[in-house]
């Protein structure tokens, strides 16, 4: 149910790129956003994250409030509604606020869904069920190019242009899947009525053998200062800034970046699908690997950022005669990109002690995964598109570069504490035993 409720919520903040491209782009016309020298489709995309940052955090007392079902069911059957009221949006103005409620009600799923899922299942098992969890959603998500494509056919029925009906198609079935979520999401194992008093004794044993934490904490105010001084989460929420700005820049601009290459609206709709496919490959590998070999998790983080670096610099930077290359670095760059972000989730995830710290991180992370997604719509401008778009371009492979980095410090950082708690100096998240996974 989950990736469902996730899958619809890629779709409904990405899918601005293809009603843009749609239909010889009667979105631009439509909406006045057509003029290079503007930013009015960069401010489309970037006013939804600034509440989508701004609630992350709140979002998460609701959660431990009304519980996964009610909580995060309510948050999709809301954003639904306002897809719905996308599609009779008269400009752009009114696009854009609609756009900013959308990303108040979608900011509970993503820290909640990530939290949810930590309260399952044991560090050993947590990256690759949070890349089955992401990149499924992914996955899923990129056939909203092509569903979109077909949802445009509806251009002109019922006086409505093909934009209007993806987004008012797309809305009905938001509402479906937080109607669904109502009868099919499970809760926290505590919470899980379909399991037996044994059964959830059983899963909370295995958590308590794997970090002393199965029994939830409450998540408060003062707990939440105390864990913004540790400069730990602050580490996990960079990298995911720097790995977002990557992935939210495809979702948002990849259309118009392989129209650049020479490809037609509609090839460039249809083409953008193929790397989200490529992208289960490095996930799922790159997950099991972290999982199951000890001492990987920051290697293949460090990989997938190398990856990122080198295709978004194959896509931009290659001479226009090198077209096969410079598709293929957009399946580095996709698959990187997208191999990342559950990883930096799990890491995070398996680093951390106690529920209420998950919760919180989860929140910070996301956040900055948020601001990602601001620099990732903000910094590609419309006047740089003939030149591959230098700007977005050298701040991707910056601030990768810079997550690799945060990876190798973390790397080095969280082997000195293992051997100095191993020599009985230091006791880490308050518990004898446990150790830091890098």
């Amino acid at each position: 149910m989950l990736i469902a409720m996730y899958s619809i919520s890629l779709i409904d903040r990405t899918n601005l790129a293809v009603a843009r491209s749609a239909n010889e782009n009667q979105f631009d016309k439509d909406l006045g956003t057509g003029d290079p020298t503007k930013m009015t489709y960069n401010i489309i995309t970037v006013v939804f994250f600034v509440p989508y940052i701004i609630f992350e955090l709140p979002s998460q007392f609701g959660l431990r409030k009304f519980g996964a079902r009610w909580w995060l069911g309510s948050a999709v059957v809301a954003w639904g509604f306002i897809m719905l009221g996308m599609g009779f949006a008269k400009n752009w103005q009114t696009l854009a606020a609609l756009r900013a409620v959308l990303g108040f009600f979608e900011s509970a799923l993503f820290p909640g869904a990530a939290f949810l899922i930590s309260c399952w299942y044991p560090r050993r098992d947590l990256a690759v069920r949070n890349v089955i969890f992401y990149i499924t959603s992914a996955v899923a998500g990129s056939f909203a190019k092509l569903m979109g494509f077909g949802f445009s056919q509806a251009h002109g029925k019922a006086g409505l242009h093909g934009w209007q009906w993806m987004f008012i198609i797309y809305g009905i079935i938001t509402i479906v899947i937080g109607l669904l979520a109502y009868v099919f999401l499970v809760d926290v194992p505590t919470k899980a009525t379909f399991l037996t008093e044994e059964e959830r004794e059983i899963v909370q044993l295995r958590l308590e053998r794997d970090r002393a934490d199965s029994i939830p904490d409450a998540l408060t105010w003062a707990k939440m200062a105390k864990y913004a001084t540790e400069p730990l989460p602050w580490a996990f929420a960079l990298s995911f800034m720097s790995v977002t700005t990557s992935s939210y820049s495809l979702s948002y601009f990849l259309p118009r970046i392989l129209t650049i290459m020479g490809f037609n609206n509609v090839e460039s709709m249809v083409l953008g699908t193929p790397a989200y496919f490529w992208a289960l490959v490095p996930a799922i590998i790159c997950g099991r690997i972290a999982d199951r070999i000890p001492g990987t998790r920051g290697a293949v983080l460090i990989f997938n950022s190398c990856c990122i670096i080198a295709g978004t610099a194959m896509y931009s930077r290659l001479p226009a005669t090198m077209r096969a290359a410079r598709f293929a670095g957009i399946f580095l760059a996709c698959g990187g990109s997208n191999a990342n972000v559950p990883l930096i989730i799990s890491w995070q995830a398996v680093s951390i002690r106690s529920q209420s710290k998950r919760a919180f991180c989860s929140a910070l992370t996301i956040a900055f995964g948020g601001i990602g997604g601001i620099l990732g719509s903000m910094l590609f401008f419309n006047k740089e598109a003939k030149q591959g778009y230098p700007t977005g371009v050298y701040t991707i492979i910056g601030l990768n570069t810079m997550a690799l980095l945060i990876a190798v410090i973390l790397i080095f950082w969280f082997r000195y504490q293992n051997k100095r708690a191993d020599r009985g100096l230091k006791l880490i998240e308050g518990v004898e035993g446990f150790r830091l996974q890098w």
